[in-house]
C-alpha cells in the first residue's frame, strides 16, 4: 500500500489555473503591443531591427517554453504509465498470494481429512481383527469339541462291532437289498411314467387333430352356409325372368313398332363392341334386349355404371334412350348389392365435375361442350365414342383416359380399392 501513496498523492494535486491556452494568450497579447509598437513610433532601421530581434526572441521564448512543457507533460506520462504498470503489478501478485494461500489452506484441510480417514481405516481394521480373532476362537473350540464327539463315536462304534459282528453284517446286506429294490422300482416307475406320458402325448395329438378337424369342419360349413345363402339371394333376385320390362320402338316410317324386352342373368358374360372389337370380360351378371323382330343384343355392366352393347345397325334410327337409362337403373341396383365400393365410386364420380380431371383446359373445353359435365360422364364413355367427339384426337382420347384413371387412383387411395368385377386382361381381335 505504502507503494501506491506516490501515485495516488500525485493523481490528488491541485490543479494549476496556468495552462497552454492562457500562456499562448499572454504571448498573442505580447505580439499585438509590439505591433502597436511598431505602428505608433517612427523608427530608424537600426530600431526596427531591435524590435525585430525583440520579437524574434520573444517567439523563441515561446517555443521554448512549449518545448519545456511537452517534455514534462511526456514525463509526466511516463512516470503515470510506468506507476500504472507497477500498481497492476502487485495487484496480480497480491491475487497470486491469495490463491497460494487458498491452496496451501485447502492441502492442509486436505491432509487433515486424510489423516482422520487413515485413523478411521485403522480403527475399523483393528475391530476386524478383533472380530476375526474371537471368531478363529470359537471355530477352534466347535472344533476341540467335535474331535471329542467323534473320538466318543468311534470308541462306540468299535465297542459295538466288537460285541456285534454277525448282526452289523446282517443289517449291510439286508440294506444293500432295499436300496437295490428301491432303484430298481424307481427303474420302473420312470418306465411308467414314461410310456404314459408317450399315451399322453398321442392323445393330446389325437385331441389337437380332432379339434383342428372340427373347427375346419365349422369353418367350412360357415362358408358353404354363406355361399348358400348368397347364390339364393342372387337366385332369388336374379332368375332372368323377373321384371321383364317392354319398351315400344317406333318405325321409321311410321308403320307401326317393335317391342323390346330386357332380361336379367346372373352369369357372367364376354362381348365385343367397338371398331375394334375390343373383348370385355365381366363377373357374374348381364343383361339381353330381345325384340320381336327376332334380334338379341347382350349387354355387359361398364366400371361406370353404364350399360356396354354393340347397337344393331337395324334398331339404330328408332333406337329409345329410354332402355340405356333403364339398363343403368338395373345395373347400379345390382352394383350396390353385389360391389358396394364400386357404386360409391359411381356416384362420387357423378358428383364430382369434370374439372376434377387433371386435363389442359382445352380438352376440358371441348369436353363440356359435349355435354360431359361430370368424371363419371367422361370415364363411361367409350374410347371410340370419344373419339367421335369434334375436337378430340385419339392423343387426346388416350390423355382423357389417363385423367380418368389417376382420379380413380386417388379416390382408392382415400376409400379403398373396388372389388374386382372384370378381367384385367383385354383382348383383342
Amino acid at each position: 500500500m505504502t507503494t501506491l501513496a506516490p501515485l495516488q498523492q500525485l493523481q490528488n494535486l491541485p490543479v494549476c489555473n496556468v495552462d497552454d491556452d492562457v500562456l499562448h494568450q499572454a504571448f498573442v497579447t505580447a505580439y499585438s503591443q509590439l505591433n502597436s509598437i511598431r505602428k505608433r513610433l517612427t523608427l530608424d532601421d537600426l530600431e526596427l531591427r531591435l524590435l525585430d530581434n525583440c520579437t524574434n526572441a520573444l517567439e523563441q521564448i515561446q517555443i521554448d517554453i512549449g518545448m519545456r512543457l511537452n517534455h514534462e507533460a511526456d514525463t509526466y506520462n511516463l512516470l503515470l504509465d510506468a506507476l500504472e504498470q507497477v500498481q497492476q503489478q502487485l495487484g496480480a501478485q497480491s491475487a497470486l498470494v491469495n490463491e497460494v494461500t487458498k491452496i496451501r489452506l485447502d492441502a492442509e484441510n486436505a491432509i487433515e481429512d486424510a489423516r482422520e480417514a487413515a485413523t478411521q481405516r485403522v480403527l475399523e481394521a483393528d475391530n476386524r481383527v478383533i472380530n476375526a480373532e474371537n471368531q478363529l476362537e470359537g471355530i477352534r473350540s466347535a472344533l476341540t469339541t467335535a474331535q471329542l464327539a467323534f473320538t466318543s463315536v468311534s470308541q462306540e462304534y468299535e465297542q459295538y462291532r466288537r460285541k456285534n459282528p454277525e448282526r452289523l453284517a446282517r443289517d449291510l446286506n439286508e440294506r444293500d437289498k432295499t436300496i437295490s429294490q428301491q432303484r430298481a422300482d424307481r427303474k420302473k416307475d420312470s418306465l411308467k411314467r414314461q410310456e404314459l406320458q408317450s399315451k399322453l402325448n398321442i392323445a393330446d395329438k389325437v385331441v389337437g387333430e380332432e379339434r383342428r378337424q372340427r373347427a375346419a369342419t365349422a369353418n367350412d360349413l360357415m362358408k358353404t352356409t354363406a355361399l348358400y345363402n348368397h347364390l339364393k339371394e342372387r337366385v332369388e333376385f336374379h332368375d332372368g325372368r323377373e321384371d321383364v320390362q317392354q319398351f315400344l320402338l317406333q318405325l321409321p316410317d311410321g308403320s307401326g313398332d317393335v317391342g323390346c324386352y330386357i332380361y336379367n342373368f346372373h352369369f357372367g358374360l364376354s362381348v365385343f363392341h367397338g371398331v375394334r372389337d375390343v373383348s370385355i370380360e365381366t363377373a357374374d351378371f348381364h343383361f339381353q334386349i330381345r325384340t320381336a323382330m327376332m334380334l338379341a343384343m347382350d349387354v355387359v355392366p361398364g366400371i361406370w355404371g353404364n350399360p356396354v352393347f354393340r347397337l344393331l345397325p337395324e334398331l339404330a334410327p328408332m333406337w329409345d334412350t329410354a332402355i340405356n337409362d333403364e339398363l343403368h337403373t338395373r345395373i347400379m341396383k345390382r352394383l350396390a348389392q353385389d360391389f358396394p365400393r364400386l357404386h360409391q365410386r359411381i356416384l362420387d364420380g357423378k358428383a364430382a365435375p369434370v374439372s376434377e380431371l387433371a386435363i389442359p383446359t382445352r380438352l376440358l373445353n371441348v369436353l363440356t361442350k359435349a355435354g360431359y359435365e361430370t368424371v363419371a360422364d367422361a370415364g363411361g364413355e367409350l374410347p371410340d365414342e370419344l373419339a367421335k367427339v369434334r375436337g378430340l384426337s385419339e392423343a387426346s382420347v388416350i390423355e382423357i383416359r389417363a385423367a380418368v384413371n389417376s382420379w380413380c387412383i386417388k379416390w382408392a387411395q382415400e376409400n379403398g380399392d373396388i372389388e374386382n368385377i372384370r378381367n384385367p386382361k383385354v383382348k383383342r381381335r
